[in-house]
């Protein structure tokens, strides 16, 4: 008999890190549950390292040829997974013990849900294990009952890591990633088009240990990142009513102009560059030039990282706040 829950892990070359997550997926409170390592034509003796665990519920899926992340992701959403729930986890990062209990049994309890996230803590490597005392009496869940408050949420800037959502299996369907369309904001795009199935949910927990290091996938910038975003933009206009009240008129504007601006820091394409950019979403009615007194902290920090032409400038800000946090 299949397991409740699926859990794929798309890996390349990370087999130290890829330990330390399986072992915190071991570590958890439910137990009802398959591992499924998609391996994308890894160097290193994955499948070996697995075996050492010793556990029959880790399986190791090849791949003859590197297929690239969105590749590899797209491997596991047209898997045919026979279990009621799927989790899409990253390799370099970790769970919370109590993490699959929470967010399965919301999902029982809510039989509507297409998925449901969570918070996350961002750490080094060396804090990769540690989680603080959770009390579950004080826990927060949002529910979002369609595509149009989900992606409300998002646009309020939710603090909702991918790999911390759990999937209903049946609500996938065809979703896929769209990388050429997307760039790096698949992510976030493959979550509004699932939750067009319907109800989603966020639990107001830090559910999982986000690492930060130099190698991770998100610290690459890409020339495609300015498209991505705006192809972004428009998925978020789509899915807000065609008519807009005026409370999500300045939402959208707002978020428009502070994304952008943090999406282009990505690039470290230069200030000059970053002046043509303006102007050109501005004639593509990107953004409105009045709008810029709603620039929020993310919008100013990005514009000082253009300026200086560091991106660390973001990260040290990050860092920062997530101490204040703390």
């Amino acid at each position: 008999m299949s397991k409740k829950l699926s859990i794929a892990i798309p890996s390349y070359n990370r087999a130290t890190y890829l330990k330390e997550c399986i072992g915190s997926i071991l570590n958890q409170t439910f137990q009802d549950f398959d591992i499924f390592v998609f391996d994308d034509a890894s160097e290193q003796p994955v499948e070996e390292e697995l075996k050492k665990f010793q556990d029959t519920r880790i399986h190791f899926i090849s791949s003859v040829r590197n297929t690239g992340v969105e590749g590899n992701f797209n491997r596991i959403l047209s898997f045919p997974f026979e279990s009621e729930y799927l989790s899409i986890f990253h390799d370099d990062d970790t769970m919370h013990p109590k993490k699959l209990e929470l967010q399965v049994d919301f999902m029982d309890a809510h039989r509507d849900l297409v998925f449901v996230g969570s918070d996350f803590n961002s750490v080094s490597g060396k804090n990769i294990q540690t989680f603080s005392n959770l009390s579950e009496n004080s826990i927060k869940y949002a529910v979002y009952k369609n595509n149009y408050e989900f992606a409300r949420a998002e646009m309020l800037w939710l603090r909702c890591a991918f790999d911390s959502v759990i999937y209903r299996v049946e609500a996938i369907g065809n979703a896929r990633m769209k990388p050429d369309r997307f760039s790096d904001f698949v992510d976030i795009a493959l979550l509004v088009e699932i939750s067009k199935k319907g109800p989603s949910a966020f639990i107001e927990a830090p559910l999982m240990n986000y690492r930060v290091h130099p190698g991770q996938y998100s610290e690459v910038a890409k020339k495609e990142y300015g498209q991505g975003a705006i192809e972004m933009l428009s998925l978020f206009r789509e899915s807000l009513p065609a008519i807009l009240n005026k409370q999500d008129e300045k939402l959208f504007w707002k978020y428009s102009l502070n994304f952008l601006f943090r999406s282009y820091a990505h690039t470290n394409a230069g200030y000059m560059e970053f002046l043509e950019a303006l102007l050109q979403w501005r004639q593509q009615g990107l953004i409105r030039y009045k709008d810029f007194r709603h620039i929020d902290a993310r919008g100013i920090v990005s514009v000082i990282s253009i300026l200086f032409g560091n991106k660390k400038i973001i990260d040290w800000a990050r860092w920062l706040r997530n101490w204040f946090r703390s």
